[in-house]
């Protein structure tokens, strides 16, 4: 797949009709549909699904879509750092962050950072720790804020110094509302919100103990948002971390750390052994240092 074939896959999904997109590239209507239909060969399925009033992605075309955006801003931020890099410090540091405590400590980095190289920009992209390690290791991102339950073997990392509390997250009008602490036991009786990730599904299963199986667990989540107004809904009580509750902060609902007390660090991390851009690698000494 070409860069500018990709580029036109983009214009057009964006654009949901070819002859707007082949005004938007100033290339020919023809020639668009023909790059089109090239790229679908060479995948070896559709990508649109073609009416009278435009085009729209395919299931495979969503997939491609995403990726080919990834490919497209890898490409041109390492256009940009072999070019402008080598002078006054520019470019852009790409940053993956789950929601944690850690992220203050990350923000003032990123203020003392910009103090010495004003010409930089950082681009925040914000998922939960899986898909931060994904695209770590395909080198969409430079580094990833990340829960220090992740394997570290291929990274190089530091230690942020915020820890987050694990607890449960409730409605006001929760009994638990107005208490300092609550053990795992005490909640195992209520529908349960969970956090997807395997790793802490299986410590969250560990806290709850010998009432692990009679669970009831209502939904999952991968990050936060839609766990805070399932809670505001009355659907259940969420368990998460308070760090991630700073980030999607409700008036309707009340964080109760869990005791004994949870506890997890944060780490910046980066792939060890990958060359990093100007910016980038300059931004890795000052976190090391």
């Amino acid at each position: 797949m070409k860069l500018h074939v990709l580029r036109y896959f983009i214009a057009v999904a964006r654009e949901r009709s070819i002859t707007r997109a082949a005004e938007v590239l100033h290339v020919t209507q023809p020639t668009l549909s023909r790059q089109l239909r090239d790229l679908e060969r060479e995948v070896g399925c559709a990508l649109f699904r073609r009416d009278g009033h435009g085009v729209e992605l395919t299931d495979d075309g969503w997939f491609l879509f995403h990726r080919a955006q990834e490919i497209v801003d890898l490409a041109d931020r390492t256009e940009h750092e072999l070019t402008h890099g080598r002078a006054e410090l520019t470019g852009t540091v790409s940053l993956g962050c789950t929601e944690c405590q850690g992220f203050h400590a990350l923000a003032d980095l990123m203020r003392a950072f910009l103090v010495e190289h004003p010409q930089v920009r950082f681009d925040l992209h914000t998922g939960y720790t899986d898909t931060m390690e994904a695209e770590l290791a395909s080198g969409v991102i430079d580094f990833a804020l990340l829960i220090s339950n992740v394997s570290t073997a291929s990274l190089g990392y530091v230690t942020l110094p915020q820890a987050d509390r694990w607890g449960v997250l409730v409605r006001r009008d929760s009994p638990y509302a107005g208490r300092t602490s609550v053990r795992a036991a005490e909640v195992a009786g209520e529908p349960l919100i969970l956090p997807r990730r395997a790793q802490a599904m299986n410590n969250i299963t560990a806290w709850f103990g010998d009432a692990a199986p009679e669970l009831r667990v209502v939904a999952t989540y991968s990050l936060l948002s839609n766990a805070v107004l399932l809670v505001e809904h009355g659907l259940g009580v969420a368990v998460c971390m308070d760090g991630a509750i700073g980030v999607r902060g409700s008036e309707q609902c009340v964080f109760v750390p869990l005791a004994p007390a949870r506890t997890q660090q944060s780490i910046l991390a980066w792939r060890r052994g990958r060359v990093l851009g100007p910016a980038a690698e300059a931004f890795r000494a000052l976190v090391s240092s």
